[in-house]
Order: structure tokens, then sequence, then C-alpha cells
């Protein structure tokens, strides 16, 4: 947050208001920086983080490597015993004291390095999770203030257009209207088409039934009828 204590620093005391001016003037930019300087800590904090990791992984494998070797040399100490040889067992026993030392101190070193390591990844993540809360909160923020840009110059240009819409609007009415004579023209040639090819003096004779049969509808309903007896 340097940025931010940095300006309000300099806004003390009669020149708060000024102050409060700005930040609020610059907030998007000023959040927007803060979250970036953020991001750049998280990514150097999980650098360290990772070899923290590595240490704690290679004292881990020291430590087994030593479990290993003390129950290898206690295995021959016995055997040794077992042989009469005491005073060989007795120099493995001070081997094993050695290995024992060694690994109870890389044990507390890994124990207390992995103890960090958590705590570390844990406020890595948690701090991860404020700065996408907060990304998320910026979002917000320079939405709104786009629709608030919007809604003033909407505001602002309303009056201005308003007679421009009007002439839209008359321009569109004359369109369709030139377009609805359009049709009509066409309409009217289909008509004389058909006029030059006769087609409407058939129109006439077929609607007066001449030059063709005409079977009114009651008397195919009568045939039907008649069809039905005879197969009843």
């Amino acid at each position: 947050m340097s940025i931010l204590k940095n300006l309000f620093t300099a806004v003390r005391g009669g020149t708060s208001s000024i102050g409060e001016a700005i930040v609020d003037a610059n907030a998007i930019r000023i959040l927007e920086q803060e979250i970036r300087d953020a991001e750049n800590a998280i990514a150097k904090a999980k650098q360290n983080l990772t070899g923290l990791k590595a240490s704690e992984i290679k004292l881990k494998r020291e430590i087994n490597t030593l479990n290993n070797d003390y129950l290898d040399y206690e295995a021959k100490a016995i055997e040794a015993l077992n042989l009469g040889q005491e005073s060989l067992a007795q120099e493995v026993a001070g081997r094993l004291e050695d290995i024992a030392s060694e690994r109870d101190d890389k044990s507390a070193e890994h124990g207390a390095l992995e103890s960090e390591v958590n705590g570390i990844n844990k406020l890595v993540r948690s701090r991860e999770r404020i700065i996408q809360k907060n990304k998320r909160e910026l979002e917000k923020v320079k939405t709104i203030k786009e629709i608030q840009k919007a809604t003033t110059s909407i505001s602002n240009n309303v009056a201005a257009t308003g007679s421009c819409q009007h002439r839209v609007s008359d321009a569109l009415k004359r369109v369709k209207n030139k377009q609805q004579n359009w049709r009509d023209k066409m309409e009217a040639g289909e008509w004389m088409d058909q006029q030059e090819k006769g087609g409407d003096l058939d129109s006439r004779l077929k609607n007066m039934g001449v030059g063709g049969t005409q079977t009114s509808r009651k008397s195919t309903i009568l045939e039907q009828l008649k069809a039905k007896r005879k197969g009843s």
C-alpha cells in the first residue's frame, strides 16, 4: 500500500480534502498498481517458498539415509556381539552414537523448517485469495465507472440527438413508401403480362364453366353416399 500511504502522507492537515480528491480521481489507477505490486510480491514469495521446500525435502532424504545407516550398523553390532567381538561392537556403537546425534539434529531442523514452509504456504494462499477478491472488486468499479460515463454521455446528447432521430424516422418512412411503390409497379407489370398472354380471358372462361366440366359439390357428396350404401 506504498502509493496510498505516500498520497495520504502528502495531504495531511488542511490539504486533506484536496488529497482525498486526488486519490478518488486516481483510485482505479492506484488500485491497479497496488494489485500488480501485491502479485509481484506473491510471485517472489513463491520462489522463496520453493527454495525452502527443496531444503525440507533434502533434509527429509538425509534423515531417511541416516535411519537406514543406523539400522545397518545396528545389525552389524549385533552380529559382532554374536561372534564374540565385543571391542568391535563397541566401535560400531560409537558410530551409531554419531549417526543418532546427526539424525536428531537434522530431524529437529526438518521439523522447524517444515512448520515454517507450511505457515508461509498458508499465508501465500490467503494473500492470493485476497488479491483475487480485490481484482473482482476492481472490475466491478471499472464497469460501474464505464456505465456512469455512458449514462452521462447519453444524458448530455439526448437534446442534441432529438432532431436527428426525427430526421432518421422521416427518412425511413420515405424509404418504406418508395419500396411499396416499387412493389405496386411490379404487381402491375405482372398483371400486364397476363393480359398480353390472354391469361385473364382463360380465367374468366373457367369461372363461367366454359371449356371444362364442373361438378357441383352436392353431386360429389351424393355419389359418395351411394357408394357407401352399396358397400354396406
